[in-house]
Parts: C-alpha cells; structure tokens; sequence
C-alpha cells in the first residue's frame, strides 16, 4: 500500500513530520481504518478523513502513540518543585498558579504535577492545572483517573501510596487530586487556540513538537508563548530544545529539565541558580553542573548551525552567506564536543558529560554517541526511565549501535523484564555477527 498520499495529507493539514512518524506505522493505521469503513482506495480514504474530524482524531490517536506514565522523567518535576520554592511561592503569596499541561494523553502527567503542587502545601484553591489533548478517548480515560500497575514505572512509589487507593487490580487516585485538574480536547494549532485564557504561570509541553514539520513547530511554540506568563516557565521534552532557543528562549540552569523562560527572566533566574543572587531563605539550590574546566569556552555551536531535522546544516550556498570552511569548523566543534564527552564517561565525570550533552541537544544536533553517553550520565543518578529513554533514542539513531543495544538489555534486566532484556541482547549479537 502506497501510504505517501496519506503522508503527505497529514503534513499539509495538521503539520505532522512524515518522518517522525515512519510509513510502517501510518500503514497499519490506515489499512485498519479503511476496512472498518469498507474503503478500498487511499483516495477515498483520505477525502473520508478530510471531510471528518472524528475520522481525523482518530487517525492521528492511531499513528502518534503516547507514552506516558506518572513522574515520567523525574528531572524536570523536581525542577518544577525547587523552582516554585524559590522563585515563585515567596515572591506571590496568596496567588493562583495557572498550569497549562498539553497534551496531557491519559492524564499522567497532569496529575503529577497536582501531587507536587500537594506536596509544597498548596490546597487546590491555590493552583489550577489546564490539561488538553486531541484524543477525546485518552481524555476520558484521565478523567476516570483508573490506573493499571503499568502507569507507574520506576522503584520510587511513595506517591503511589499516598495519593491512591487500590481498587481490583488497578489504583484509584484520590478523588481531591482529580478535582485540580480540568480536561479538555484541544488542538494546539486551532486559530481560536486558548482563546480567552488568562496567561499560565508553568506549561508542560513535552514530547509534541518532534512531531512536526519546522514551520509548524514555529506556529505550536509562538501558541503556547502567547499564553506564557512574562514571568513564566515552558518545559518541553529533550529533543525539543532547539527550536524554542531560535525564539527568544533562554534554557534554565535545571541540569536534563529542558525548562525555558523569556531570556530576561531566564536570566534573573540563572544568576540566583549560580549563586550571583540570593536565593530565598531556608531553600537551598539544587546542585547545579558546572561545565568541564577548558572544555569548551564559548557555546558550542548556534541553534542556527543546524536545519530543521535537527542535524548539523548541509554546505550552504553562497546566497546564505556561509561558507563551506564555517560549516566545517562548525562541524570540527561538535565532533570535538562529542570526543570530549566521551572522554569524561570514561573517567566516570558525567555531571560534565550532561553540560556538554545538553548543550549540544539544546542547540539542535541530534547524535546517537551524545544520547548513549547521556543514557549512561542520568543512569548514574538513578533515574532508569530517562536512562531508558536516552538509550532508546540513541538506538533510533543507530540501529547498529552495539554498545547502546548492550547497555539497554542490562538496563531492562535490573528493571525486572526478561523479555525486552533478552530481545535487545539479540539484536545487539546480530549487530556483532554482522560486523565482525
């Protein structure tokens, strides 16, 4: 089945990157959908999809799979926890803290944020959490806030025990925590997009924008900063960093948050995080990486150095006015970035290796070694999940990458699942057959 039309209608209408998706994938959606509707031509199919909402909806639930889970990435939570100690709680007592959580799939998320917002001593009067998604089925789902066992990864589960009731074989979220969070279906790219919302103090964007095209990531990003407080705070997920720098974002100094603000109020922030201003009483700062001494004195390549898919630009023409000796050097200095990183893991200096790492990711160049050697860093700080993500990015990137397909069979080893374990330590032996 040729899929490309329906690739292509995807883009065109809703700015969907083909390539993030993979045809392989669209296929089977659409092959399903087409027999349940009794169609037998793509053209059908897509004048069908196009004249109905529902039809598209569902398309899309088919082809963009959520993976989610509560605390999915502890990083960033913690970021947001020390953050609102720090920075907002003191300075705006008494005020509502709005958050905006999108997509929000099963809801996951969105409620996470709700137990830390507990977990500060805020009652749900003080804080409103927003959560929207396309998927008006996931969205019914996180209402009932039914979870399975699987929702709830990692070793960590106190908030399991103090938020949930067991029901069956499920777990039932305190009925208090539901209440704080508002669903609703939304799409980011509507033209009436939150349209008459007051601005929101913290928004969680996570793992939306690598799948779409540039043009439309620009369109998604300038939505949701419209509805960014001055004096806000945007998390996006770690692929996602790129583009946000080219619009006026500055990355706050959260080591793997991948948190954004307004580079005025970044600032502000950043030097409290340093040490240049005072923090608030009796909060101290998280422990901040500091960059590798001599490693790499000046940023280590600009956002605009790479194209839209992330990797370093190709040879510009002479109407861009770059030449071929700066793309070179540019390359020189991503290559050394990476040399320099490696050598670090090996010394086991991986605070080090995530400053160079997130820099590099933050400036857009996508590198399956830089993955793998952040797959190692956060591994040593015990957080498996982002561990496993890193991994499998890297592995996305490369699917040859032997030393990546080792490393994540280990990883689901000690996480207790024989079966990926062992299918990852095949396909790793495959690689070495194949190279040796």
């Amino acid at each position: 089945m040729n899929v490309l039309p329906v690739l292509g209608f995807l883009r065109q209408k809703i700015g969907l990157n083909p390539e993030a998706i993979g045809p392989e994938s669209v296929e089977k959606a659409v092959r399903s959908h087409m027999e349940i509707s009794g169609l037998v031509s793509i053209d059908d199919y897509i004048k069908m999809v196009n004249e109905s909402e529902v039809e598209l909806n569902r398309l899309i639930e088919s082809v963009v799979i959520s993976e989610t889970s509560f605390f999915r990435n502890k990083t960033p939570f913690l970021a947001l926890k020390d953050y609102l100690k720090r920075f907002v709680l003191n300075k705006r007592p008494g005020r509502v803290i709005r958050v905006l959580c999108m997509p929000c799939a099963t809801g996951e998320e969105a409620y996470s944020i709700a137990m830390v917002l507990f977990d500060l001593k805020l009652s749900a009067h003080q804080f409103h959490i927003y959560a929207g998604d396309i998927s008006e089925h996931a969205l019914e789902f996180a209402r009932r806030g039914l979870y399975s066992s699987y929702s709830f990864r990692g070793d960590d589960l106190g908030f399991r025990n103090m938020y949930f009731s067991k029901q069956d074989d499920a777990y039932i979220l305190k009925q208090e925590v539901r209440d704080t969070v508002q669903f609703e279906c939304i799409n980011i790219l509507s033209d009436h997009f939150l349209a008459g919302h007051k601005p929101y103090d913290i928004i969680f964007c996570r793992n939306l924008l690598i799948y779409f095209d540039d043009d439309t990531k620009e369109q998604a990003i300038n939505g949701l900063a419209a509805h960014l407080a001055e004096e806000g705070v945007l998390f996006v997920g770690h692929a996602e960093g790129a583009k946000i720098s080219q619009l006026g974002y500055v990355g706050l100094d959260y080591p793997m948050s991948f948190a954004f603000a307004r580079k005025a109020y970044a600032k502000s922030i950043n030097d409290a995080l340093h040490g240049n201003q005072p923090a608030a009483p009796n909060n101290p700062p998280l422990r901040n990486f500091s960059a590798p001494s001599g490693a790499l004195a000046s940023p280590l390549i600009k956002p605009e150095s790479c194209d839209a898919s992330g990797k370093i630009a190709p040879v510009a023409t002479a109407a861009e006015g770059r030449s071929e000796q700066e793309k070179s050097a540019k390359k020189s200095q991503v290559d050394e970035a990476v040399a320099k990183a490696r050598e670090l893991a090996a010394l086991g200096a991986f605070s080090e290796v995530v400053v160079i790492g997130e820099s590099l990711l933050v400036a857009g160049v996508e590198s399956a070694e830089i993955y793998y050697l952040l797959g190692q860093a956060v591994e040593s700080t015990g957080d498996d999940l982002m561990a496993e993500e890193y991994l499998k990015k890297a592995i996305y990137l490369n699917a040859e990458f032997y030393d990546a397909l080792m490393h994540l069979s280990e990883l689901y080893g000690r996480l207790a699942n024989p079966a990926k374990a062992a299918a990852f330590s095949k396909r790793a032996q495959r690689v070495k057959l194949r190279n040796s």
